[in-house]
Parts: C-alpha cells; structure tokens; sequence
C-alpha cells in the first residue's frame, strides 16, 4: 500500500470519526441532575468549571466559536440555573460566568464521566504506546492547522 494511499485510509477515517462524534454531540444526555444537556453545553460548563470566573469572549476564543454562538449557549445554561451571569464590576461591557451548585453536580459528573470513558477507550488502544499517540497528535494538530487556515480563506481549497 503506497503512502498516499494509506493517508487516504487515515482522513477517510478522520470524516468517519468526524461524523460519529456529532452524532454522539447531539444525543442530550443527564449528568447527575434531570436537566437534558447537549455535549455542546456540558463542554462550556466544563470550560466555565476549569476557569472560576471567566467570559463568553474568552470561552468563543476557546472554543473556536463566535461570541453570538456562544452567548446562546451561556443563556440556556443561565436559563437552566446551571450558570450564573453577571457584569464584571471592573469592567461594565463584560459578564463573568460562575457554575450554580447545580452546575458543579453537572461539571464534576461530566469530568467523572470524561475520566471513566478516556480509560476505556486507552485500555481498548493497548496495543499502542505514548509514541504512537504522540504521532497521532501531530499528525492531528497538522491537519487541524490547514483546515483551519482553508476556514478562515488563508489558504485556498484544492
């Protein structure tokens, strides 16, 4: 099997895990509470959780999202009382984003959750070591990287 061939294989698996993965994104699921939650969701309050404190600015910077999108997102965690918005004393333009106790119980579910699961899928990758997923990253981050610059129009497709 040629090289180009074989990299054919890996971004035809790449779409394939793509696919799998917003197909997994949009099933809600609980975390520990009765709300229903989208990844989406649970990933921002996961960011909020990590970084006491912080702004929908920085979470669209964080996330490669656009300040609206992600101010969408923040205002149905508010609505679900999972996140508490309020201005910034220090700066009136901007909001600050603080888990509820309720958002804990989702954050430290979530990250139990994470945790159980990455286990999983490492013990299910026995055969492979650090190097091979350290070649894997790199190879990932190189992909990402272009893909990124074809989005923003730095770089031409084709």
């Amino acid at each position: 099997m040629s090289r180009e061939h074989t990299f054919n294989e890996l971004m035809d698996t790449l779409y394939g895990t793509s696919r799998l993965i917003n197909a997994y994104e949009s099933i809600p699921r609980t975390y520990g509470t009765d709300d229903k939650l989208y990844m989406v969701e649970v990933h921002t309050l996961d960011l909020i959780g990590r970084k006491q404190k912080t702004t929908i600015s920085e979470i669209a910077a964080r996330t490669d999202r656009t300040v609206s999108a992600v101010s969408q997102i923040v205002n149905k965690l508010v609505a679900k009382v999972l996140i508490h918005k309020y201005r910034n004393e220090n700066n009136h333009r901007e909001f600050l984003l603080e888990l509820t106790a309720t958002g804990e119980i989702v954050y430290n579910y979530h990250k139990n959750l994470d945790n159980i699961e990455y286990r999983k899928h490492l013990e299910n990758l026995h055969m492979f070591n650090e190097d091979d997923f350290k070649n894997f990253i790199e190879i990932a981050q190189k992909i990402n990287k272009r893909t990124k610059l074809v989005i923003e129009g730095k770089e031409a497709l084709g």
